[in-house]
């Protein structure tokens, strides 16, 4: 990585796009690589700011397309709604980070430097997708996990095998663990076995 964080900026609106790229101009560490009203991005960047409410191709659609062609990027998504679906969707297509529009310019930047570094971050009235976590419930991602975790696999292995990022797989075991009431991945497989949630 260079020493300012490469950020390439996808919105529509135009005024949005721009006030985005003007405030990421004011940061030292920082420097704008490309700004697109679509997807279709060719500038390479750490990390890519991303509207989920695209024209044509928007959304984990979107994510997805930006992450085969720029598999070392992280993304943050900047959308006006953040619906607890929208929010795990965006969160299982590989996000690393959703803020809302009309949230302070602050929050935007220390989700940018939180996403080159790895780590994901939720503003202001984001509810993470696995804050409601609880009972035996778990979704068709979080099981196919669980079941990896299960026959030993590290989370490089899960995310290989699955196709996502690291990022992701955190995520999933996160919530497993809210989900089971587990501190430990051995905890979290043991409470699963015991409730018949593996595959024999």
């Amino acid at each position: 990585m260079s020493d300012f964080l490469r950020v390439a900026v996808i919105d529509d609106h135009p005024i949005v796009r721009d006030g985005i790229v003007a405030v990421i101009g004011t940061q030292a560490d920082m420097r704008v690589v490309g700004a697109s009203p679509s997807a279709d991005l060719s500038a390479a960047a750490d990390v890519i700011v991303l509207d989920w409410e695209l024209p044509q191709l928007h959304g984990a659609r979107a994510i997805a397309s930006l992450r085969e062609r720029h598999p070392k990027a992280s993304i943050v998504i900047f959308s006006a709604y953040a619906g607890e679906e929208r929010v795990r969707a965006a969160v299982e297509a590989g996000a690393s980070g959703y803020i809302l529009k009309g949230s302070p310019a602050e929050e935007l930047l220390q989700a940018i430097r939180a996403a080159a570094k790895g780590r994901t971050t939720f503003g202001q009235g984001v509810h993470p997708p696995f804050a409601r976590a609880g009972g035996d419930a778990l979704t068709a991602r979080e099981s196919e996990v669980l079941q990896l975790l299960a026959r030993g696999f590290s989370n490089a292995q899960v995310a290989s095998h699955l196709r996502i990022s690291e990022r992701t797989v955190k995520f999933h075991i996160t919530s497993l663990f809210a989900r089971l009431g587990a501190k430990r991945r051995t905890q979290a497989i043991a409470i699963a076995r015991e409730r018949g949630l593996l595959s024999s």
